[in-house]
């Protein structure tokens, strides 16, 4: 999502991502997960096999469109 304009962002190019279980002190516990087709313009999915409950971290490297830099981002969410 493009922070000033809360529109979803298309053509973003992902080059690296990364699944592990940083938020409970256990990054080097990783999980394969693999890019999905999206159902919109703006929507990137992956799908993941998480091997254990707890807190995980998902990890995003992309070049956005109209961005000079490399754009960073994480979701923390909890597996039960």
């Amino acid at each position: 999502v493009h922070k000033a304009t809360g529109k979803l962002v298309e053509g973003a190019v992902l080059f690296r991502t990364r699944l592990d279980m940083a938020p409970d002190n256990m990054a080097d516990m990783t999980a394969k997960h693999v890019a999905m087709p999206a159902a919109e313009p703006g929507v990137y999915r992956f799908k993941a096999d998480l091997t254990m409950a707890g807190g995980w971290a998902f990890r995003i490297m992309a070049k956005v469109p109209g961005e000079k830099d490399t754009v960073e981002g994480v979701v923390v969410f909890q597996a039960k």
